[in-house]
């Protein structure tokens, strides 16, 4: 961030917000600056970084700190060593044009350099690596003696310094200083130019020569510089270059910034602005760190899911990822850094971020959009892959958690994940046989009349804003709807609707067929070992409170380590097929990855929790997915 250290260019205490929004108004004006100084210039007064009227420090300020947003060196150079224009009748020329504003932005720029305590060469080191020095030698002169004047007075060599080599009057240490300055470059220009011979390069005696004897105006009598401080500036421009194209530019850190930033980092100016003590709105806070971060994070849970591999259904690391052996502690990392994730975009209200999250995650899952390759394919990618089973996994928790805020797109996501694992004969509810599938199919109203009726009352209450119950001669009832009363036995008592669903007919006569038969075995199954005995073919344990672990992800690796530890003894190698000579206990990949979604993912409770949402959420949900029925229908 830059530190902006004009009083009059103060960074918002109310909001991090604000912050970050200056700064995107300083990487845009870097850009214009780039091109046109005065466009930059004019930018930033337009958008309130620089006060108005602008002064000198403030121009200042953003050229010093300029590189970390993209302020070219060259560019910062060559306004630096320009003269100006002189004020001329009847002509409007911008302040910032005017030759006592450029004669005054270079002397603040050169006094906000930390010289104090350094020697010259060092000093001019860091001043140098700051910008580049235009070609022009009446700007180059311009430059080197605002730069005498700052660091001749206070440096190392001043009578201010530990090795007072120069006069105490200010006037004659600054022409020392410029004079030696002037013959540094020139040293390091001649030691490192190609273009030049090694016999016609300057030799230490040349420098030594060229420094000796200033004259009587600049140099008091008897102090010459040393022979041996000398030797050591030429020995320390020989070993190493002073370098200013390219060091730096792109705003990366160089040995001289590094020195400049460690001196400035001695005023805590730059850390008041930006996080004083009066930015209390810890929500504000937050929600910046939230929209920084979270594409960052979806790329890293992208990298521990591995969903872009194409390769993950092949025998050998297929067979590794499915009995939990490969990459379990990576998938847990990932579950749980995007339900965490998505939790806290939704905790602090930001539909869009958590919208955007969870369609990503949705994505990753595999089970959207590519509907045109052949079915085994698809179950192939989906079953030989933890990760795609993680991020349904994810996705469905957090549509049961949150189903008001996911929007249509998150609801038709979440159908169509669904819609996928029915047609890959993967869907599979807890509760065995005895549990009436998610849907049924039929032809009349899917409602009972007193359903119906409920669900036409809480659209009447809800519409109203009327919270007391409908029914105020019975006892308050949960409010149900159209998916909670139907498809969930929890929405009322068991029983409630069993007369009523007996006598709905289809004009089909497909009456007991069951759309997302979760019973019925696939097509590479056998039934005996889909079914059995009516219990699942492996024993999954229950998920009690204390075993389900902390989170989804270590639930999510308890499963998978539980699959790999059953019938072991049994089965000394690795795999996923039981060999057993009980046909009632073997099991295909699929029926396993079906047996292994009942357990961590909960569709009906999907459906019947679709009771406590609101109007919009309700309206999303069905919305949803009559416009994916009505797609569907058009291709």
């Amino acid at each position: 961030t830059i530190a902006l250290k004009s009083s009059r260019i103060t960074i918002s205490t109310c909001s991090m917000r604000n912050a970050k929004n200056r700064k995107r108004h300083l990487h845009h004006a870097a850009k214009l600056f780039n091109e046109k100084a005065s466009k930059g210039l004019l930018y930033l007064l337009d958008n309130g970084i620089f006060p108005n009227p602008v002064d000198p420090q403030s121009v200042s300020s953003f050229l010093r700190n300029g590189l970390v947003v993209g302020l070219d060196k060259a560019a910062v150079g060559q306004y630096l060593g320009e003269v100006g224009k002189s004020e001329t009748p009847g002509k409007v020329i911008p302040v910032w044009e005017r030759d006592w504003f450029h004669k005054a932005v270079l002397l603040e720029y050169c006094s906000s350099f930390g010289f104090r305590g350094q020697t010259l060469l060092d000093g001019l080191r860091t001043f140098l690596a700051a910008f580049r020095l235009p070609g022009e030698a009446q700007m180059i002169d311009r430059i080197l003696q605002a730069f005498a004047d700052s660091c001749g007075r206070v440096c190392e060599e001043s009578m201010k310094g530990s090795l007072k080599l120069f006069s105490p009057d200010e006037k004659r240490a600054s022409d020392a200083a410029y004079l030696l300055s002037f013959s540094i470059i020139m040293l390091n220009t001649d030691l490192h130019n190609e273009n030049i011979r090694a016999d016609r390069k300057m030799k230490l005696d040349d420098f030594i020569r060229n420094n000796s004897n200033y004259g009587k105006d600049i140099t008091d009598e008897g102090k010459d510089l040393p022979r041996d401080y000398l030797e050591g500036i030429y020995k320390s421009i020989k070993e190493e270059q002073i370098r200013t194209l390219g060091e730096g530019a792109d705003g990366s850190m160089t040995v001289e910034r590094w020195k400049d930033v460690m001196r400035s980092a001695k005023s805590m100016e730059s850390h008041q602005q930006i996080f004083g003590k009066d930015v209390a709105d810890a929500k504000n806070l937050k929600e910046l760190l939230l929209e920084s971060a979270w594409q960052p994070i979806l790329s890293a849970i992208s990298g521990l899911w591995g969903v872009a591999s194409e390769e993950f259904y092949e025998l050998d690391g297929g067979m590794q990822n499915l009995d939990g052996t490969y990459g379990v502690q990576s998938v847990r990392i990932g579950i749980d850094l995007a339900h965490e994730i998505l939790s806290s975009s939704s905790n602090l209200g930001r539909s869009d971020i958590f919208q955007d999250l969870f369609n990503s995650i949705c994505y990753m899952s595999g089970l959207l959009g590519d509907y045109n390759a052949d079915i085994d394919q698809r179950a192939n990618r989906f079953i030989y892959s933890i990760e795609r089973q993680s991020a349904l996994t994810v996705a469905i928790n957090i549509a049961e958690e949150s189903g008001d805020i996911i929007g249509l797109d998150g609801w038709k996501c979440v159908w169509g994940m669904i819609f996928e694992l029915r047609d890959l004969q993967l869907l599979s509810t807890k509760g065995g046989i005895g549990r009436r599938s998610i849907i049924s199919e039929s032809d009349p109203d899917l409602l009972t009349i007193d359903a119906r009726n409920d669900f036409y009352l809480k659209m009447v209450r809800d519409m109203q804003g009327l919270n007391e119950s409908y029914d105020a001669e019975g006892p308050p009832r949960k409010a149900t709807s159209f998916f909670g009363s139907f498809f969930s036995s929890s929405a009322r008592d068991p029983g409630d609707y069993t007369d009523s669903l007996t006598n709905i007919r289809s004009i089909n006569g497909k009456d007991d067929q069951l759309v997302w038969d979760y019973l019925s075995s696939s097509e590479d199954e056998d039934e005996k070992e889909s079914i059995g005995d009516g219990h699942d073919a492996v024993p999954f344990f229950e998920r009690t409170q204390t075993q389900k672990g902390p989170s989804i992800g270590a639930a999510f690796e308890n499963q998978l380590i539980y699959e790999s530890s059953v019938g072991k003894e049994e089965m000394p190698v690795t795999g996923l097929e039981r060999m057993g000579n009980d046909l009632s206990i073997q099991q295909s990949p699929r029926a396993r990855v079906r047996h292994r979604l009942s357990q961590l993912v909960d569709f009906s409770g999907l459906i019947s929790e679709s009771r406590y949402l609101d109007m919009d959420g309700l309206s999303d949900l069905l919305n949803a997915l009559v416009e994916m029925i009505r797609d569907s229908s058009k291709s």
